[in-house]
């Protein structure tokens, strides 16, 4: 429940993302992008590009892992990107991990906690789910916020099967 002096969310939409996301996509990922997202370290245009036709193939094939661009219902604008992934290693059956990124200039603005609530209801329309995860780093709190926002409760640090060692948040679902 937000407080009441916060903020309302904004109204985003949730589409595939496209190759002529390029420009959106590649000015929006700054080095705080890079540091969170990719080891710190910043990707060629071409791996954008290339990046942005995989996910574009991953939502028409169906695939159990898919980023979406994150559009300002009102705008139009392109603000950032969630992620919607099953299957993998270290989630079971049911369970289904989500990502978000927003763009340089759109973050503390509400758009990755809307973006997130968007994710999860696409995802319970798409399949049965009965524990959504939430997995951040421990020293990125506005991630963390965004867990905690949306009702998340923190199960601490987790040492997954897929190596990585970070907080780990869960919203149980029931039976889906």
């Amino acid at each position: 429940m937000p407080l009441p002096d916060a903020r309302p969310e904004p109204a985003v939409l949730l589409r595939p993302l496209r190759p002529d996301d390029l420009a959106a996509h590649a000015s929006g990922c700054d080095d705080l992008v890079d540091r969170w997202v990719n080891g710190g370290r910043a990707s060629t245009t071409e791996e954008h590009l290339a990046w942005l036709e995989r996910m574009a193939h991953a939502w028409r094939a169906g695939a159990d892992v898919v980023d979406l661009a994150v559009e300002d219902a009102t705008t139009g604008e392109h603000v950032g990107v969630v992620g919607i992934q099953r299957g993998l290693s270290y989630l079971r059956p049911g369970e289904v991990n989500l990502t978000y990124t927003m763009y340089a200039g759109r973050r503390g603005r509400g758009y990755a906690t809307a973006a997130t609530r968007a994710a999860m209801q696409l995802a319970a329309d798409q399949a049965p789910v009965t524990r959504f995860l939430i997995r951040c780093d421990p020293a990125n709190h506005a991630s963390a916020a965004v867990a905690r926002r949306l009702g998340f409760r923190h199960v601490g640090i987790v040492a997954e099967p897929d190596g990585w060692s970070g907080d780990r948040y869960v919203h149980e679902c029931g039976s889906g």
